[in-house]
């Protein structure tokens, strides 16, 4: 089946076709807010519980059991937060470095690695691990409300989960700068941003130097959404990119479609847009390897109902449809 010239089948892209391998990484300590740890569980269950009821049998067998990364939480967290001193930097680069090993053996594996979150610090590790697993050129689809490039010279909070794309480009930190194997996991004209509308001064220097190929919400909604991502597609397929890691924030969504995430700015996807946008992204032919599902926080939406979005959202992203 075509989509607007693209085939939809085709076996390039592993959101569309095989088996597919959740990751599972209850971290909070990068965003430095509790509840973010859940969502994992949360994710991965929910996928579970809407295909079974669903009788989407032909996608329920894609999933294989979930892997989960464990995170050594200190005692006394909670009182150690908001400190700006990288506190929680040994914890966050001892399980992204576990998280490596386990994207990197499913990528191996012939299945898309599915990373769900916990709080995007975790991509540090999940892009160290698709880099792993790619003898040559990484590419990355960054769908975000923040460009998560700051460094800590540059972030005004001093929080973790601001700073894995700039630890990917081999900026920061070198516990973070040196998973998995040294050096930089990423070349600067081997990313796309898209949906960015809140981005720190330092981001904004670091986007400017290193000439990023970067499509803000106003500007991804001036171009027009679909528009938008084929532009980001084409460009990574013209760079040659051998694998692509997509990388997809929940706060990209506006807060009045999910409320459940920690860091909320007016302005961003709806609903009826981001399905849009990832249906056109599972119909792309190009190399998805992997993919994060990160910062959803049950805990600042009791009702359920972000959860229930994030799901569904992640479901059409893994090739459901509504006939």
């Amino acid at each position: 089946m075509l989509i607007d010239g693209v085939n939809e089948t085709a076996t390039g892209n592993r959101l569309t076709l095989g088996r597919v391998r959740p990751i599972g990484v209850p971290l909070w300590l990068g965003a430095e807010r509790p509840g973010v740890e859940l969502g994992p569980g949360a994710l991965d269950e929910g996928l579970r519980r809407r295909w079974l009821r669903g009788g989407r049998s032909h996608l329920l067998d894609r999933l294989d059991a979930a892997a989960s990364v464990p995170v050594a939480t200190p005692p006394d967290a909670a009182e150690r937060l908001d400190r700006r001193s990288l506190e929680f930097l040994p914890q966050v680069a001892e399980a992204c470095e576990w998280l490596a090993t386990e994207v990197a053996a499913a990528i191996e594996a012939g299945t898309l690695a599915l990373v769900l979150g916990g709080d995007h610090a975790l991509s540090a590790g999940s892009i160290a691990g698709a880099a792993l697993a790619t003898p040559g050129r990484l590419g990355v689809l960054w769908l975000d409300t923040h460009p998560d490039l700051n460094t800590p010279a540059t972030s005004p909070s001093g929080h973790l989960h601001g700073m894995p794309l700039a630890a990917s480009l081999g900026l920061g930190d070198p516990a973070l700068t040196q998973l998995g194997r040294p050096g930089p996991k990423l070349r600067p004209e081997d990313v796309c941003l898209l949906g960015a509308r809140d981005i720190d001064p330092g981001e904004r220097a670091l986007l400017r130097d290193l000439d990023i190929w970067t499509m803000t919400m106003e500007e991804w909604t001036d171009a027009g959404l679909l528009a938008g991502l084929v532009a980001a597609l084409a460009y990574l397929g013209a760079r040659g990119v051998d694998a692509v890691h997509v990388s997809f924030d929940l706060d990209v969504l506006d807060p009045q479609v999910l409320l459940g995430t920690g860091t909320r700015v007016p302005g961003g996807l709806t609903y009826r847009e981001a399905s849009q946008v990832l249906r056109r992204l599972r119909a792309w032919d190009g190399p998805v390897r992997s993919l994060d599902w990160v910062e959803l926080n049950p805990t600042l939406d009791p009702g359920g109902q972000s959860a229930e979005t994030a799901v569904a959202l992640l479901a059409t992203l893994l090739g459901e449809t509504m006939r």
